[in-house]
Formats: C-alpha cells, structure tokens, sequence
C-alpha cells in the first residue's frame, strides 16, 4: 500500500477541480487565420518559418520552437540526422522517416510516429505533440484560437523537492505490503426548515458504507435509512395523498445499493434499490468515462498513477501535470500554474516548517479555502500524514461550509467529512466518517454473473 492511496481522497477532489479550472474555454472569436504557439503561457515569434497543418497534426519549425525551450539542435548532414538535447535527454529524427530514438542516462529506445518530419524551404519541421511530449511538457491545443499550447512541466515544478513526502512514501511501502483496503463508513444527514412551512421537525438519514479498494478498482456495498418523513404529511393531505405519502416513506426508510468500479476498462457500475426503480430483477447500470476521463480528468488516469507509486513525488506530479487537459490559450498556463502552485505550497519540503516532531504545511487562498499538511517524524522516518481543510463559499442569501480531515498512516487511513448549507429556508448538514485498512481481499469489478447491465449515456 503506497502513500497515493492513502493521500487519494483529497488529491483527487484537488484534481477533479483543477482539472475543470486548467479545461475552461471563453466564448468562441472569430478563428485565427494563422497557426500560433504558446509556450509558458508566451506566444512564440517565427522569422521565416510559420508552424502549419499536415495530415491533421499540427508541425512548427524545429529550431525556433526548441530553442525557446533552451533544448540544443543538431544535425548531421552524413546521415542526415537532426538531433535534439535538452535536461539530459537526446531525441534523433530523420526527416521522412517515422521513427525516432530517444537516449536518457545512456539507455536508448526507438519510438514510432504516427507522422514523419519533412523539410521546407531548408527548415525542418516536427509534429510538435511528440516532440514536446518526449521532453515531459505538456501539449494541448485551442480550437478556436488556432494555437498549440505548450507547458514546461518541469519549470512549472522548478527547484522545489519533495524529500519528506518520499520519505513517509517509502516508510508505507516498507510496512504495507497490501495491494487493496478495505473501507467501512457511515453517513448522517440533516435538513431542517426554518420556515416551518414544509417541516415541522428536520428529516434525517443515517448511512453506511462498506467494501474494497484496490489497484484494479472499487467495490462498495451502501445502506440508508430516511427518518422524520412522516413530517410531509400535512393535515390538509387527500386520503389518496397521505396513502401515497405512506408507500413512500415505507419505501425510502430502508434503502441499499452497489457501485462498482473498474479502473481496466474505465466503466462504473451502479445498482438501485428495487423501490427507487420499480424493478425487482436484478438490474445494474454501467457508465463508460473514458471520454470523461479523456476530456476533462485525464490527469486522474488511475491505471497509470498505480503504475507510478514507487516513484518520487516530483516524478508522479510531473506525470499527472503532463496530462492536464489544456484547450484554452487565454486560460490554461495560468490554471495550470496556480494548480502547480498549491500542490508545492502543500508538498514540497521547501513548505514546511519544523515544529518538534512534526513538519507544518499551510496554505490559503483567496480568503475562502484554508489547507494544512502535517507529517509526523519517528527516529528516521516520517510515519503519518494529516491533512486538514476548510472551505466557506457564500453566493447571496445561501452559504456552503465544507470540512474535511486525514489521516493518513501504513496501518489505517481516516477521512472525515461535514458540509453544511444554508439559506433563509433551509439549513442541510452532512457528515462522512471513512475508515480503511489493509485488506488481502481484491475488490470485485463488475456486477454479478447473470445481471442485466444497462449502459448509460
């Protein structure tokens, strides 16, 4: 068990919303007539040489754009080999040919294009993707303003280095060496009139939820009880209303389901209480989210996170930011930069301050969301995360409160959750206590044998 599983609750709220802020797009313009490039949110200049259009891949002149990203080009006209170095990695081309050779710490790996670079007018041109790609940048492209948009993960990382988060990452894979956790929670809710004019007294829920988290998926058995529903019962109520009020509540007061996730084939899986659905056979409900997770989450592709969790966490940062979605050229850098900035401000050692046993993490922003890491230290080793936030958002007569807890150890992992929300007329409370341990078991996929699955669009 890895410290990405224990840490995976708020670094993947983090990511679903940065993700949305990094993918906004402004009102479409009219279209540029030209093809531009945007380098660290700086729009590039060319001379002589103009990117442009090819086989539905965008390609730029090599050295004006490689230049700018400080990378070395070479060529070597006996073999007529354009060679490209930057941070110690060596990418070798022949313009014609789609093939390339990338070389890193003396290891080298021959890679296939999809396209091949050619040469115009005695300027080489590249698919701007692949290259880009093969330096750790992120690529993405703004249709309606006709520009690649180009991120330099690792000068959006810059100097900062994340020894402590390593250090507590490889004292849970010394101690752990489950591959899944079970989960166990339960879940209150309450809703209260203050009018008087629905509920006379709050309509409460209590909930629990119990099942398996793992590298291939999640599997979670969910209950839920409805009390105070005898409140909607008015005295003005039909004979017909109150007997149909009464078939409600006798169907809401004990409710269970199942979801279940896969993370191989990026498909999740639901069923419904037979009361909610009016169907008594066994009917499941499937949704793919690989457009979903292509579109707005692909920096939260599971499969390939689990694949990183022995790496440092400047390695695993790096990978997760080269996937950002970016499509806006007016938006993306500075998104993706502020996003960059939080986790620093959370993760990186250059964040914490020594208190005694402990190393301290704050940070705020913009006056309504408040975020502390605390790592424990034992002898030699960081032994435990917490993490604690805060939000508070209000918008007119109604405000949100959200709460949320921690911690994380190789032993067991605690969330805690509450959110409120309030305006003149109600006031809605929830609170979620999670629990997870290590577990043999690996948590079961897909429905059962024998179900009906209906796929949602």
């Amino acid at each position: 068990m890895k410290v990405w599983k224990r840490l995976g609750t708020i670094a993947a709220a983090m990511l679903v919303v940065m993700a949305a802020m990094a993918g906004t797009a402004l009102a479409a313009e009219p279209e540029a007539p030209t093809i531009s490039v945007q380098l660290n949110g700086k729009m590039l200049a060319f001379s002589d040489a103009a990117p442009e259009a090819s086989g539905e891949r965008t390609f730029v002149p090599l050295r004006a754009v490689m230049e700018a990203m400080d990378a070395q080009v070479d060529y070597d006209r006996a073999t007529d080999t354009v060679t490209i170095r930057r941070g110690g990695v060596d990418l070798s081309m022949v313009p014609g040919e789609n093939r390339a050779t990338v070389t890193e710490e003396g290891e080298s790996r021959v890679l296939e294009m999809d396209v091949s670079p050619y040469v115009k007018n005695d300027r080489t041109y590249v698919p701007v993707r692949f290259v880009a790609e093969s330096f750790g940048c992120a690529v993405g492209w703004d249709q309606r303003a006709k520009t690649v948009i180009i991120v330099d993960v690792d000068a959006l990382l810059g100097d900062s280095t994340f020894t402590l988060m390593d250090s507590f990452s490889a004292y849970c894979s010394k101690q752990d060496r489950a591959d899944n956790m079970t989960l166990s929670g339960t879940m209150d809710l309450e809703a209260k009139d203050k009018t008087g004019a629905y509920l006379t007294k709050p309509l409460s829920a209590q909930g629990s939820i119990d099942g398996v988290v793992g590298d291939k998926g999640v599997q979670l058995a969910w209950k839920l009880k409805l009390s105070g529903l005898s409140e909607l019962l008015t005295e003005t109520a039909s004979p017909v209303e109150q007997a149909l009020m009464q078939q409600m509540m006798e169907a809401l007061s004990d409710l269970k389901g199942d979801v279940r996730l896969d993370l191989e084939k990026n498909v999740v899986y639901w069923s419904l209480p037979a009361e909610l659905t009016g169907v008594s056979r066994d009917v499941w409900y499937s949704l793919d989210f690989s457009a979903y997770q292509a579109e707005l989450l692909g920096a939260l592709d599971m499969t390939k996170l689990t694949q990183l969790e022995d790496a440092g966490i400047r390695e695993v940062l790096s990978a997760i930011f080269q996937n950002m979605p970016l499509n806006d050229s007016e938006t993306s850098y500075a998104a993706l930069a502020e996003i960059m900035d939080i986790y620093k401000a959370l993760l990186s050692d250059q964040a914490f301050t020594q208190k005694g046993n402990t190393y301290v993490a704050q940070m705020r922003q913009e006056d309504m969301m408040d975020m502390t890491v605390t790592l424990t230290k034992r002898g030699n080793d960081i032994v435990s995360a917490d993490i604690e936030m805060s939000c508070d958002v209000a918008e007119g007569s109604t405000r949100a409160v959200i709460t949320m807890t921690e911690h994380a150890a190789p032993d067991k992992v605690t969330v805690d959750m509450g959110m409120s929300v309030e305006d003149e007329d109600m006031d809605v409370t929830v609170k979620l206590n999670l629990t997870g341990v290590p577990a043999g078991k690996a948590p079961v996929t897909a429905p059962p044998a024998g179900a009906e699955i209906i796929p949602v669009s």
